[in-house]
């Protein structure tokens, strides 16, 4: 196609109720190649939104953007794409889950068992997912899965490293002065069925 065939094609595609919708998605796509890898198809969604009000409204030009690492404020954009890993509403899962905007994680939900061995896998299982999906953290300290135990009333001192040790939901890492866990294969899954189950229970 020469160049006066090319300028027709564009200036044809530029007319109608798509016109302009091309440049929208190359300034979105270009938004989102900004951004690390996992919230990339986010970020796409929120500028390409966020361009064509500005567009509809005719308030102002597209705007340039230069944004910080963090697309979204984790509160809202965290767990909407949590949500849709689970297959909740947002909203739902807001009942049972908070993240603050230091990143702390908030686990508000409850595990059906009442066995402190259980709930303390359970539990961790759930935070560990969280924090992998979310802010793609694989392994979490020792220290934050002791102070959600502490709150979940299910910490017991002496068989704390037991519980993990017999598990295979979770694996340790590091070593004593850094210990933390990580999900295993299964325990992805685990972490993933269990906080379904808090959201729809």
């Amino acid at each position: 196609m020469d160049t006066s065939n090319t300028a027709t094609a564009e200036e044809r595609h530029e007319e109608g109720p798509l016109a302009g919708l091309a440049t929208t998605i190359r300034q979105a796509a270009a938004f989102a190649d900004q951004m690390p890898r996992e919230y990339r198809a986010r970020a796409f969604d929120l500028a390409f939104e966020h361009l064509r009000a500005g567009l509809d409204t005719a308030t102002s030009p597209p705007p340039t953007v230069e944004p910080p690492l963090a697309v979204t404020p984790i509160a809202a954009g965290g767990l909407s794409l949590l949500a849709r890993d689970i297959d909740v509403e947002p909203r739902a899962l807001g009942r049972v889950v908070a993240i603050g905007e230091d990143g702390s994680v908030s686990l508000i939900g409850r595990v059906e068992s009442r066995a402190n061995a259980e709930m303390q896998i359970q539990y961790s299982a759930v935070f560990a997912y969280i924090k992998e999906r979310v802010f793609n953290q694989l392994d979490v300290p020792s220290d934050e899965l002791r102070d959600l135990c502490r709150s979940k009333s299910c910490y017991n001192q002496d068989h704390f490293a037991d519980y993990f040790a017999r598990s295979d939901i979770l694996s340790p890492v590091g070593d004593a002065r850094s210990r933390a866990y990580r999900l295993t294969k299964r325990g992805v899954e685990v972490g993933k069925t269990l906080l379904k189950k808090m959201v729809e229970g």
